[in-house]
């Protein structure tokens, strides 16, 4: 059994544009719907929508074979959380309120395997194959992506001047963070990052 591959990731390090859909309505049926509607990634909330870690786990099966990657939201930069959300299979990852350099070194540790990270070991996960994917901790950082948001405009200008410097080169490229960062606003706008 291979790893599969996260094509959103490396579209994503390749540039190029990706177009999908935030979904908050819990649903496998509606992910299934949604894998197979044409949208190069579906986002499946847990921070603002009553998604638990069982639900997101039949939601990812549902979205097996179809054209979107899933992208699950994690309620908050927690280790344990985003461990759990890993080894029930999600590849990519979008986190929350993140608003330096060192809440991102932290997500970057989450995810890793030591001696890189603190990633617990679990050999039989989903993730995993349930044990069928060889040499699944030495393959899975390269179909990992990490995503995070910076949500607040004075944090933004700051990530934005330390991007550069700081944070690329402690987060390396487990951390995607591509310019132009875009933020949603209370007001429901989009700007530029550092606008």
């Amino acid at each position: 059994m291979e790893l599969p591959v996260n094509h959103f990731k490396h579209a994503l390090k390749a540039n190029k544009p990706q177009i999908g859909i935030w979904s908050s309505l819990c649903s496998h049926i509606v992910a299934d719907v949604l894998a197979n509607s044409g949208f190069d990634w579906v986002l499946l909330d847990t921070e603002h929508s009553p998604n638990e870690l069982s639900m997101v786990q039949h939601q990812l099966h549902a979205m097996q074979g179809g054209s979107a990657n899933p992208v699950v939201r994690v309620s908050w930069n927690d280790m344990v959380m985003i461990k759990r959300f890993l080894d029930i299979g999600a590849q990519s990852l979008l986190l929350p309120y993140v608003q330096n350099v060192e809440e991102a070194k932290q997500a970057v540790i989450s995810i890793n395997y030591p001696q890189k990270g603190m990633r617990g070991v679990a050999g039989g996960a989903r993730a995993m194959g349930y044990g069928r994917i060889k040499d699944y901790h030495k393959k899975a950082p390269n179909e990992l992506c990490l995503l995070v948001q910076v949500e607040t405009r004075r944090r933004c200008k700051a990530w934005t001047r330390s991007r550069r410097s700081k944070a690329s080169t402690a987060c390396s490229s487990d951390l995607m963070i591509y310019p132009p960062t875009w933020v949603t606003s209370a007001t429901g706008s989009i700007r530029k990052c550092g606008k």
